[in-house]
């Protein structure tokens, strides 16, 4: 048992009081390592789990393989299996754990079979408990390295990243590593509460992709073997990205959440404090494509996972070219990729669809879909034109004007057609055809084009009326809906640019003011249910 009365939590530091074992635990990290430090309350007989079994989030660790190195360090592996959103179906992943002084005994156990010898331990549910006789004030530090690619790695990312048994000095690195990157936004005025939850944000901005390279740019490539849905039967390789002149890797490999979730606000928050993460997380992906052909949507264990739909990775990919930060990758070779990624064989999706999508304008029985890849089309012409592709620009161009065809003229929003080209439905707040969203939600995601969709609504005045009422209608339940549900939701992605429409629309002063409503009702606070 533990209270959050007990306990300090802060980027880069945790501190719990846990309640049953009369102990305090603590821990920091660098970028492959976790450091604990365990201090003991009362006199006892400590215990110090190595559980690998059972569920760790949203996959299930198995397969696994524990050696003792020496009275003070084991190493090995486990199969991380049966992810919720697909991905490689097998991610291997290494660890060495090390202790800084050595436990009285090791006890291992397979499931049910218990044993003292733990020179090798095998089984699907495995794990080793280190034992210690200890006075109250004693204390127990403990640190994991890990890597995606060996136990070799593993050790070594351990001895190069915290080689120190000193964890306050590891502590204050990390702090000061956070120190530096949430301080690239200086902030004045206002209250104490408010700069918390500006902090606090921008914390959460930076939270949620991960390299898997080692410090030596080992990196497991997945991305090979049969798709079986949003799962593949994959090959695990090792490759090593390149290197600079200074002998480092040019650039990280991440494992991330998907990009989908990023193009409606982070990937344009990213470029504006931390273009180096950009440019690399570009990089990242494209050598992705450069390993797998596809560019991923977000990439689990060093392979494809498949979640959500269509190119995301296209709009941050593009945007860091753009902005000119695109610096890790060759740019010609970087537009190959997201061009064939937009077509068939490509992520997008399905060939026919995607010839469908070409031919008549539309994502056939979706309109979520279709203006995702309108949007996708257009940075893809951006591009083109930039590097002077004329032809590329004009076949991408066109396409991304392929969401007008959707437009229901009685209602003045978007609606999914099937392949006949008939309205599959006309009822805006039903999400059927849209991905995770409805029509009076996600019609205004066509934001390249939205003096476009203010010419077919009759002008600025009016499309500003008709979105000034869907705001209107949102605001007793603080723009919060589930999935698909309600007029304008900020609880999910496609929701979150709705605002700023005004801004394009002539009425700046109504973005303003939406914006600061959804921030106080929405997002007020730094709690999980409202911040």
């Amino acid at each position: 048992k533990f209270s959050h009365d007990d306990e300090i939590v802060q980027p880069g530091y945790q501190r719990v009081y846990l309640r049953d074992h009369k102990t305090w635990a603590e821990f920091t990290a660098t970028d492959r390592v976790v450091f604990y430090k365990f201090t003991y309350t009362t006199d006892m007989e400590a215990q110090i789990l190595t559980a690998l079994n059972g569920h760790v989030i949203n996959s299930t660790m198995s397969n696994v393989l524990i050696k003792k190195v020496n009275d003070k360090e084991f190493e090995g592996s486990f199969s991380s299996i049966n992810r919720y959103w697909g991905g490689p179906k097998d991610v291997k992943i290494f660890f060495n754990i090390r202790f800084d002084k050595a436990p009285k005994a090791y006890m291992g156990w397979n499931g049910s079979k218990h044993t003292k010898d733990i020179n090798t331990v095998r089984g699907d549910s495995a794990g080793v408990a280190a034992l210690y006789d200890v006075k109250a004030g004693d204390e127990v530090q403990m640190k994991i390295g890990l890597s995606y690619t060996s136990t070799a790695n593993a050790k070594n990312n351990l001895e190069v990243e915290c080689s120190t048994w000193d964890f306050d000095k590891v502590r204050n690195e990390s702090r000061n590593i956070w120190n530096e990157w949430l301080g690239r936004m200086q902030v004045s005025g206002g209250t104490t509460n408010q700069k918390v939850k500006f902090y606090t944000d921008l914390w959460h901005v930076l939270l949620g992709r991960h390299m898997n390279n080692d410090v030596s740019g080992d990196y497991p490539d997945n991305t090979a073997g049969k798709r079986d849905g949003n799962f593949t039967d994959n090959l695990f390789k090792i490759r090593t990205l390149p290197k600079g002149k200074d002998g480092k890797p040019k650039y990280n490999m991440y494992n991330s959440d998907a990009f989908w979730l990023t193009q409606w606000n982070l990937n344009v928050l990213w470029g504006l404090a931390w273009p180096e993460v950009q440019d690399e997380m570009s990089a990242s992906m494209l050598q992705y494509a450069e390993n797998g052909y596809k560019i991923p949507r977000g990439p689990a264990g060093g392979g494809y996972s498949y979640i959500m739909t269509s190119c995301p990775t296209t709009n941050l990919i593009v945007g860091t070219y753009m902005k000119g930060l695109l610096t890790k990758y060759d740019v010609n070779t970087a537009f190959d990729a997201v061009k064939r990624n937009a077509l068939p064989g490509g992520m997008l999706g399905d060939s026919a669809d995607i010839d469908f999508y070409t031919q008549k304008g539309f994502w056939p029985g979706n309109a979520g879909i279709t203006v995702e890849a309108v949007f996708q089309d257009f940075a893809i012409a951006q591009m083109a034109k930039k590097l002077g592709k004329t032809a590329d620009y004009n076949f991408f161009i066109k396409r991304s004007q392929g969401w007008k065809n959707l437009f229901e003229p009685k209602q003045q929003l978007l609606f999914p057609k099937g392949r006949d080209g008939k309205f599959s439905h006309t009822d805006p707040l039903s999400g059927a055809g849209w991905i995770e969203s409805n029509a009076w939600q996600a019609t205004w995601c066509v934001a390249h084009d939205i003096p476009g969709l203010a010419k077919l609504m009759g002008g600025n005045d009016m499309l500003a009326a008709k979105l000034n009422h869907a705001f209107e209608k949102a605001e007793p339940s603080d723009f919060v809906f589930d999935y698909s549900h309600g007029y304008i939701s900020y609880a999910n992605q496609p929701g979150l640019s709705d605002a700023h429409v005004f801004n394009y629309a002539a009425k700046p002063w109504l973005t303003q003011y939406w914006v600061r409503k959804v921030q106080e009702k929405a997002y007020g606070g730094t709690t999980p249910d409202i911040g």
